[in-house]
């Protein structure tokens, strides 16, 4: 069973773009269906009968607290091996049953600040099936010459393309499934979702339709550390005296965090933001946590270096501090799952 996370940057932009609405999404969806000659009919936890222009209405109006750049949607794929869908007859209903489980592992799969757990019924999703598969120019059979880019691939290709909301049905825990490891687990919802299939359909799976963990290899663990300390470097040489980073302190958040992706796409954050002039303020957290503190808390943390700044100076003792104050932050009922 292959099951996978769509990232837009390098699987389709143009068809994936999620930072807006699921519109553009949803069209591709209509198209590829219109190529099997069929009509796109969508179907979610409680529902088989959904159009497209049902389903971009139920994500598009699931935004409330995300930003412009933020994503407000997620492309999920769902796609059998040939034996797999010959073992169910390739079976559109036994699909969909299949897909409201995998979507159940989906959402209890999410970890909560509070402990709480997450069903289906929090999510706002929806899923269509697709039958034939094209080759595509990085293929090894179109690689080998034998196959062309845009044929349909033989056999049983049945596959199911899912969206589903950025947010919880109530709009205030943000979901992402390619986040941080202790808030999504991608590679453990993927091994559950083969092992669903099996115990639903009484299934065994071979070895190559099981999820292969890739161990990271530690022998290159003494290039990464001097490859992170002269990145360190650079960004010190962009940013302020009181927002240079310790070399030493940052290679200890790489190993905790076992010099997983989120780090390096946070140092990238913070390596580009101190290029544009505009460093971030605490990168020590986004390192940490791969999500740059509240907006308020960095206006905050500024105003206060500002006042200190002074005092070293001895200029501004008489401006009144107290009024250098965290505003009201965000609703305490508000979670956070993201990156």
């Amino acid at each position: 069973m292959y099951v996978k996370l769509i990232n837009p940057a390098t699987h389709g932009k143009a068809a994936y773009n999620n930072t807006g609405s699921s519109a553009q999404t949803l069209n591709y969806l209509k198209q590829e269906a219109g190529k099997e000659g069929q009509e796109a009919t969508f179907f979610g936890a409680s529902t088989d009968a959904l159009t497209a222009a049902e389903v971009m209405q139920d994500i598009d109006n699931n935004v409330k607290g995300l930003r412009a750049t933020d994503a407000k949607f997620y492309s999920l794929v769902i796609s059998p091996s040939t034996d797999e869908l010959a073992h169910i007859g390739n079976s559109e209903k036994k699909l969909k049953e299949y897909t409201r489980e995998v979507m159940e592992q989906y959402a209890s799969n999410f970890k909560l600040k509070d402990g709480r757990t997450l069903d289906s019924e929090n999510l706002v999703w929806a899923a269509t099936i697709h039958h034939d598969r094209s080759y595509r120019g990085t293929d090894p059979e179109v690689e080998a010459g034998s196959a062309k880019a845009g044929e349909k691939r033989p056999g049983l290709q049945t596959h199911v393309h899912i969206i589903v909301s950025a947010r919880d049905t109530e709009q205030k825990i943000t979901l992402n499934p390619g986040g941080r490891r202790d808030r999504f687990n991608l590679t453990e919802w993927q091994k559950d979702a083969g092992k669903q299939f099996e115990k639903q359909f009484g299934y065994t799976a071979q070895e190559r339709e099981k999820v292969q963990t890739k161990l990271r290899d530690s022998s290159r663990d003494a290039a990464r550390a001097a490859k992170i300390i002269e990145r360190v470097d650079r960004i010190n040489l962009l940013v302020p005296k009181e927002q240079k980073l310790d070399p030493q302190r940052v290679q200890q958040i790489a190993e905790k965090r076992e010099y997983d992706k989120t780090f390096y796409r946070s140092i990238a954050t913070v390596e580009r933001r101190a290029q544009a002039g505009i460093p971030i303020d605490n990168a020590y957290h986004l390192l940490t946590t791969g999500r740059e503190q509240p907006q308020q808390q960095q206006a905050t943390a500024s105003a206060l270096r500002a006042v200190q700044q002074a005092l070293r100076s001895g200029q501004g003792q008489d401006e009144k501090t107290e009024n250098i104050a965290e505003k009201k932050g965000r609703n305490r009922d508000e979670l956070d799952i993201e990156m």
